[in-house]
């Protein structure tokens, strides 16, 4: 297996075969960022961002670090994507569709409550900026260690671990004020 600095140097180079090698390894973690955050896109508008996003890495190769990973600065540039995506929609008044998770659950009546959960979920998310929207998909959906939440997010380690916490409490705040979970609206 090529290392990514391998393949970052030849893609720079216009090794296009090295910059599909890249593509390939990352995508899925470009598009489970993408959906994590909750953006209400559909399948087409999904497979766009992901586009974008390679779109703007092949253009920010020049600017990689090779000394840091790859994949935090690769959805870093998801995260920008996203945020942009977020913007274009408030501007244009587009208000997305909360979709209900596929459910497995027998049960007409459990699949109704799923599916209000998930809207209710999705509301709280929606209340949220991109960027704390983003730095809880980073982190949770993601799974990315708090070093590589900073690097995503373009900031020191305790400044992401500060952006998450509030991010964190702002969900929780949506989530109460939704009857999701149990506590006072603060």
């Amino acid at each position: 297996m090529v290392d990514e600095l391998e393949l970052v140097q030849q893609a720079r180079a216009g090794d296009r075969e090295a910059f599909g090698a890249l593509y390939d390894r990352f995508a899925p973690d470009v598009t489970r960022l993408l959906s994590g955050m909750r953006l209400g896109l559909s399948a087409q508008d999904l497979e766009d961002a992901v586009q974008d996003t390679f779109v703007r890495l092949h253009r920010s190769l020049a600017r990689y670090d090779g000394s840091r990973p790859l994949r935090p600065f690769v959805l870093g540039i998801a995260r920008h994507v996203a945020v942009d995506r977020c913007r274009r929609q408030a501007r244009s008044g587009r208000t997305k569709q909360a979709a209900p998770e596929p459910s497995l659950e027998p049960s007409a009546a459990e699949r109704a409550a799923r599916g209000e959960r998930s809207a209710l979920i999705q509301q709280a998310l929606d209340a949220l900026e991109p960027e704390l929207r983003a730095a809880i998909a980073l982190r949770h959906q993601s799974e990315l260690s708090m070093q590589a939440l900073g690097a995503a997010l373009g900031c020191s380690q305790p400044t992401a671990r500060a952006r998450l916490r509030e991010a964190s409490h702002r969900l929780a705040v949506e989530l109460r004020r939704r009857g999701l979970v149990p506590g006072r609206v603060v």
